[in-house]
């Protein structure tokens, strides 16, 4: 009686290393393609994010006589502050408080992609962290020339929608940072096309950022940052800029 010996197929040692090395490389390949998709999904989120302010933003607005609220009537904390602190009391809550009527659900103040650092001071120490409103940081910046309605002296007067020139060219709130790219807050740190004044001026491949925004008619879309400025500023503040004229957001100068 012949005994018939079964050959069993396997790998040898070689081929499960080339085995390895091809779904390593597949995953060098893939991986950068699926975090893009990702950071793509959450930009989309956040945009759906700040369309809802936008509208509660009107719908406040059309409540109190067509007047934006502003943070010198935060409780607990006056109108003469020093400058500037107003957009901390904004950022550490202020700007959900004002707007929770409207949008129930305070997580969409948070952009998915914020890495929750203290951009801004919004999560530190200050004298009114006792305040029903604070300690609700934001990922949103509500622009400080709407806070202060043109006259920045005084906290207690809100924007008139009759204010605006440009309503619907104006950003009234945008990302803190630049979240879905560095992670860099946008005063001090992130330049407009890349890490030195040399993209700008072509030496480099340029690197264009962008924000996500909201503007004062409640529309959003990206803003791309583009300053036209002989040499840029690392404190450039879009919440210095006023409503109409020249040097505006409203197309002529820093689309």
């Amino acid at each position: 009686m012949h005994k018939h010996m079964r050959h069993r197929n396997a790998f040898t040692l070689i081929e499960l290393l080339v085995v390895i090395a091809i779904i390593a490389i597949l995953a060098a390949i893939l991986f950068p393609v699926f975090a893009q998709a990702r950071e793509k999904a959450r930009s989309t989120s956040c945009v759906s994010n700040l369309k809802q302010i936008g509208l509660a933003i009107r719908m406040y607005s059309q409540d109190y006589d067509e007047t934006l609220f502003t943070s010198g009537i935060l409780p607990m904390f006056p109108a003469s502050a020093g400058d500037g602190t107003n957009l901390v009391r904004m950022v550490q809550g202020g700007f959900p408080y004002f707007l929770q009527p409207y949008v129930k659900n305070e997580g969409i103040f948070t952009c998915p992609s914020d890495d929750k650092q203290n951009y801004w001071g919004r999560s530190s120490d200050w004298g009114w962290n006792a305040a029903p409103w604070a300690g609700h940081p934001t990922s949103y910046m509500f622009r400080h020339t709407f806070d202060c309605a043109g006259a920045c002296g005084n906290m207690l007067n809100g924007t008139k929608d009759s204010q605006p020139s440009h309503p619907s060219d104006e950003m009234i709130t945008f990302e803190m940072a630049a979240f879905h790219q560095e992670k860099l807050p946008l005063f001090g740190g992130v330049h407009p096309c890349g890490p030195t004044a040399a993209d700008c001026a072509g030496q480099l491949p340029p690197r264009i950022r962008t924000v996500n925004a909201a503007f004062y008619d409640g529309h959003v879309k990206v803003f791309r940052l583009n300053y036209q400025a002989p040499s840029w500023d690392p404190n450039f503040d879009m919440n210095w800029v006023f409503y109409g004229g020249a040097n505006n957001l409203d197309g002529s100068d820093y689309k």
